[in-house]
C-alpha cells in the first residue's frame, strides 16, 4: 500500500462493522432496490424471498446513500457505472488539499516529526 495514492476497499458491510471511521472518502454504490433484488436473484439464483431476507439483513442501502461522502449509481447499464467510477476515480487522484494532507498518515508523521525537532531545538536552546 505504500506509495499508492488511491486505495479502494470494497467492504459491504462497512458500515456495519463501523470501519467508516477509517476510511475517507466513503463511497457507496447505490442501486434502486427492486433492481437490486431482480440481479441478486439472476447473480445467485436464489428465490425472492431469500433476495429480501438477505439484503434486510443489511442496513439499508438508502441509509448508507445517506451516510456516504461520495455516491455511484448502479441502476442503470454497467457502462453507465464505469463512467460514474472513472469520474469518481479523478475526483479522488486530486491532490489533497492542506487539511485533507494534515489528516493524512503523511501529514501526521510530518507533525510529529516537526513537533519533535521543535522540541529538541527548545530544549537545546534552553541549556
Amino acid at each position: 500500500m505504500k506509495g499508492c495514492k488511491v486505495i479502494i476497499l470494497d467492504i459491504p458491510l462497512l458500515f456495519e462493522t463501523k470501519m467508516d471511521r477509517w476510511t475517507n472518502p466513503v463511497i457507496v454504490v447505490w442501486v434502486d432496490p427492486k433492481v437490486q433484488i431482480e440481479r441478486l436473484i439472476s447473480r445467485d439464483g436464489c428465490s425472492e424471498e431469500q433476495a429480501r431476507n438477505r439484503i434486510n439483513a443489511q442496513l439499508a442501502l438508502d441509509w448508507k446513500k445517506s451516510e456516504a461522502d461520495i455516491v455511484i449509481d448502479n441502476s442503470g447499464s454497467l457502462d453507465d457505472t464505469k463512467q460514474q467510477f472513472q469520474e469518481v476515480l479523478t475526483k479522488v487522484s486530486e491532490p489533497l488539499t492542506w487539511k485533507e494532507r494534515l489528516r493524512s498518515r503523511d501529514g501526521l508523521i510530518s507533525v510529529v516529526v516537526c513537533t519533535a525537532v521543535g522540541i529538541l531545538l527548545a530544549q537545546k536552546n534552553l541549556l
